[in-house]
């Protein structure tokens, strides 16, 4: 199953690939972007290949760096914000189908 890749917007870039219960994606964010405050219903775990970021999860802040992991739990509103160009790989359960939807405006801004 081949990746789909997409510029999300001028400081994001994804590309993912869903199987038949789970989406991996890989995100390149710009250092000073922001993936701005959302929420779903997908359980998510994200691993920090590069870089240093700040998660907002809920009320927690946590600053993350390459190697770190960071779980989120479904519906727990959570933002990222880019200290450096920042690498992260994302596992999703269920798959992602609102992506797949295009229902991702969020992330389109």
């Amino acid at each position: 199953m081949p990746w789909i890749f997409e510029r999300l917007n001028d400081c994001v870039e994804r590309r993912f690939v869903s199987g038949q219960r789970l989406t991996v994606a890989q995100f390149k964010i710009r250092a000073g972007c922001t993936v701005p405050a959302h929420s779903h219903d997908n359980e998510q775990i994200s691993v920090i290949l590069e870089g240093r970021a700040l998660f907002k999860l809920g009320d927690r802040v946590l600053e993350v760096a390459a190697g770190d992991v960071v779980h989120i739990p479904p519906n727990v509103p959570h933002e990222v914000k880019a200290l450096t160009d920042l690498v992260v790989i994302d596992a999703f359960s269920p798959r992602r189908d609102d992506w797949e939807r295009g229902e991702d405006a969020y992330l389109r801004k």
